[in-house]
């Protein structure tokens, strides 16, 4: 391979990892961003909120204009808390429902100095002061499917607050006119409809206590004195009657309200750090891999370089060992690293309350133990041990269970029949490495929907692992090639016979005995025979045999 091919492949691959690793970079700088922003601007917005339906219901009563001037300065402050810049930091990261909500409502309260001019010189009756109000406090835009629930229910209470500013201007007036009441059934519809259907949509808890709120006293009690306005011919409804059971409604409502993000932002949550963990595995580890087959271009290009020069001193003491040294210590570093992140997607697996979530983190984890077999495999392969701890004793079931989680298509397993047994923790990696390369190479040559079967059994003088595959099998001299392969010391020439090769040096190191033979319905059978001295029968004391011979490296 020349130097222009090669370059030209790590290209290639820094082109794939660029493809990969900066959109989900970017996807989990986004939910972050989303997340923060979040998080300081809902409270500034339910003031904002609060602060106008107060200084409506002043506005549409005639209260004294001391009191209103101070409710229109609080509303100012408010406002300007909600313009101030560090609510905004992460605003052009964001694109969250909280950041559309802040946005309109900035918006609409541009138009807040006019209204209250008009109101102020008797340009806008009462009536059209509570339209006008509700039109800039109200939601607008269209949520998304995931904040429906939510803005529902907001919307929902927010009617119901102009439902009270509305009663409180016709009872400061001349009582409710024929348009007041079509008015207040109109929005007594909508606000009933609108809590009904927030309560399908809401967060688990949140709607539990959205059905303990629709039979609770407070609603009923509101319900009740709309549907004596809507039925009878007089005046509004007793301001000793319906103040308290609006207000205990309305609290009640901004609980739920307030309860409901909250759930909704611990979801948020747990997809921001879902998106996070992914990025850092495409990123972190796709980087590392990058960098390792950086490393050996780099030594290639060095050894073609020195080759026609005859070697002065023996290879094994030189510092020409050196670069293996710094690989092998890269790789068992990046091990150490897998391993955590490995052990971390798990418990975030298991604590993950959705299942599109659990079953994003349970790929990431399978991309992780994929990455694991390959820095492993490359620690064997360059003379060292994988530090990845085992028991002192692993059940053989265990083995094929890691060894088929190492595989991208693990889905195609199928353990046939896995005998109770045994193995010495100190050959558990490398025969699941082993038997990983066997099963990967029995999913590529089978078709796509077909199973590959690995069964084990019980010896007289071992274990027998056997993979079985319904591919289109090996040629005699193809299996006599394989064999060789898996026989040769080094390497050789090319990638395609790089896996049996690797299989042989597993097994050697353990004195296991691979065999390639055809299958007997078609397909082939990899036969793997592990030695006695690896495995024991039982885990107890007096079954374990004492002599299971330690990995020599």
């Amino acid at each position: 391979m020349n130097r222009r091919t090669r370059l030209l492949g790590a290209g290639l691959l820094v082109v794939f990892w660029a493809a990969a690793a900066v959109p989900a970079g970017a996807g989990a700088v986004r939910a972050l961003a989303d997340r923060i922003v979040a998080d300081r601007l809902a409270r500034p917005v339910d003031e904002a909120v609060l602060a106008l339906e107060a200084e409506r219901r002043l506005s549409v009563t005639g209260s004294p204009v001391a009191e209103l001037t101070a409710q229109r300065a609080q509303t100012d402050e408010v406002a300007g808390r909600l313009r101030q810049p560090e609510q905004s930091r992460w605003r052009w990261l964001a694109t969250s429902e909280a950041e559309r909500t802040a946005g309109e409502l900035l918006a609409r309260l541009d138009g807040l100095p006019a209204l209250r001019e008009s109101i102020d010189d008797g340009r806008t009756s009462r009536r059209q002061a509570v339209t006008a109000y509700a039109e800039m406090i109200g939601s607008t835009g269209d949520p998304d499917p995931a904040a429906n629930g939510i803005r529902t229910l907001i919307r929902s209470r927010e009617i119901l607050a102009e439902e009270d500013a509305l009663l409180a201007a016709t009872s400061a007036g001349t009582g409710p006119a024929r348009a007041d009441r079509v008015r207040l059934s109109q929005l007594t519809g909508a606000r009933r409809a609108l809590f009904t259907a927030a309560g399908t949509a809401l967060p688990s808890e949140a709607a539990e206590r959205h059905r303990e709120l629709s039979t609770g006293p407070a609603l009923t009690e509101v319900q009740r004195l709309e549907d004596a306005l809507a039925a009878g011919t007089g005046g509004v409804p007793d301001p000793s009657a319906w103040a308290p059971a609006f207000n205990t409604l309305n609290t009640a409502l901004w609980e739920l309200q307030d309860s409901a993000a909250a759930e909704a932002a611990d979801v948020a949550t747990e997809r921001a750090v879902t998106a996070t963990v992914w990025a850092g595995t495409v990123g972190g580890v796709g980087f590392v891999v990058l960098l390792g087959l950086l490393v050996v271009t780099l030594r290639r290009r060095s050894a073609d370089g020195m080759a026609p020069a005859p070697a002065t001193r023996p290879v094994s003491s030189g510092p020409r060992h050196r670069p293996d040294e710094l690989l092998r210590d890269l790789d068992r570093r990046n091990q150490g690293l897998i391993q955590r992140q490995m052990r971390l997607l798990d418990a975030l697996a298991r604590r993950a309350g959705d299942e599109q979530n659990a079953a994003d983190l349970r790929r990431a984890g399978d991309f992780g133990a994929r990455i694991r077999r390959n820095v492993e495999k490359g620690v064997t392969l360059t003379g060292g041990i994988p530090d990845r701890p085992w028991p002192r004793l692993v059940p053989m079931s265990d083995i094929v269970g890691e060894s088929a989680a190492e595989v991208a298509d693990h889905e195609r397993v199928v353990t046939a029949e896995v005998e109770p047994a045994y193995l010495a923790g100190t050959a558990a990696t490398d025969l699941v490495h082993l038997l990983a390369e066997l099963i990967d190479n029995a999913a590529g040559f089978g078709p796509a929907d077909s199973p590959v079967v690995v069964a084990g059994r019980s010896e007289p003088d071992g274990y027998l692992v056997t993979v079985t595959d319904v591919g289109p099998g090996m040629t005699s001299d193809d299996l006599a090639t394989g064999h060789a392969m898996m026989a040769a010391a080094e390497p050789p020439d090319g990638g395609a016979w790089w896996g049996l090769w690797a299989v042989g040096r597993f097994a050697a190191r353990h004195e296991i005995a691979v065999e390639l033979r055809p299958a007997p319905e078609g397909g082939l059978v990899a036969a793997v025979s592990v030695p006695s001295t690896l495995v024991t029968g039982g885990s107890d004391s007096t079954e374990t045999r004492s002599y299971l011979q330690a990995v020599v490296e």
